[in-house]
């Protein structure tokens, strides 16, 4: 296998397209952190969608550009402030673990430490202390216990408690199916936007050109380490890409830097079918369930037949 040049890998993890749904979704987080500044009561924000839509690249990519963390010296005693407090929730979510765990990422020396109500006072002066301005919850779906087949009424309202006191915007992450959350609290519902992520699609003509238009933005970045492009937007091209993905942004990416790396190993000017055919069989959690590897067929026909 022929050495591959360590820039040009780390230049394919690092690809990244701001397609129109993602900067929908980033401009509606920019919009609640503003009114966080000025509002005595802003709204609040879900978003949600299915596995691989995206919300954890966008959490991580608002965070990576607008998380400001600093620290001074008063007197001898040290301060610190951050604008963003974010947490990726537990399962099952009891409000005693995520009180503490929120304390610990506000260093709380002793986020276990106290009452209920103490940890929770504790809590409150922190998020003031340190001027958060946006708190961002991962996996919003853990309010809903499974098991029991029902969402944690306990937890929603304690957090909406902490919602009223500190009068802070929540960005809540999480599947569809934590919509039931709202769905079943209405005076969270009324505080709470929802925004979804849908997977990619062929449907419609809109939806279409859509897709081809990602995937023509991700050739142009990619060609930066290849000698021609990789027509990426061909419509037989986006057949095979959306069989195989079902238009989840997450396996779209997943597929294409297993590609290129595929395509560089042998040292090809450009991504082919055969690399793209060994990234889908490499790629378990993509091909289950599956009967065709869409790359290694020769007639996209089929892959038509097979989707109806």
């Amino acid at each position: 296998m022929k050495t591959i040049d360590h820039d040009k890998l780390k230049f394919i993890d690092s690809i990244r397209v701001i397609h129109p749904r993602f900067k929908k979704a980033m401009d509606a987080i920019e919009e609640i952190h503003q009114e966080s500044l000025y509002s005595d009561a802003p709204s609040s924000l879900l978003i949600h969608g299915d596995t691989g839509s995206g919300k954890t690249t966008l959490l991580k990519t608002y965070i990576d550009r607008h998380m400001h963390v600093s620290s001074d010296v008063v007197e001898g005693i040290r301060y610190s402030t951050q604008n963003i407090l974010h947490l990726s929730l537990p399962s099952p979510v009891k409000y005693t673990i995520l009180t503490e765990r929120l304390l610990q990422e506000l260093k709380d020396p002793y986020p276990n430490k106290g009452t209920v109500a103490q940890k929770g006072d504790r809590l409150v002066k922190l998020i003031r202390k340190n001027r958060v301005e946006l708190i961002m919850l991962d996996e919003f779906q853990h309010f809903v216990d499974r098991d029991r087949r029902k969402v944690m009424l306990g937890v929603t309202d304690w957090f909406k408690s902490l919602m009223v006191q500190t009068q802070i915007p929540v960005i809540f992450f999480g599947l569809s199916e934590a919509t039931e959350v709202l769905d079943l609290n209405p005076q969270l519902n009324r505080r709470v936007i929802r925004e979804e992520i849908r997977p990619f699609s062929l449907e419609t003509e809109e939806d279409r050109t859509e897709f081809q238009r990602l995937m023509f933005e991700l050739d142009k970045k990619i060609t930066t380490v290849f000698e021609t492009t990789s027509n990426l937007a061909d419509e037989e091209c986006c057949e095979r890409f959306m069989y195989a993905t079902n238009g989840a942004m997450h396996s779209i990416m997943l597929l294409l830097r297993q590609a290129a790396k595929n395509a560089l190993s042998r040292a090809a000017d450009c991504i082919e079918l055969v690399d793209l055919a060994r990234a889908y069989e490499r790629i378990s959690h993509i091909n289950d369930g599956k009967d065709l590897n869409p790359f290694a067929m020769r007639d996209v026909h089929l892959l038509r037949k097979q989707a109806e």
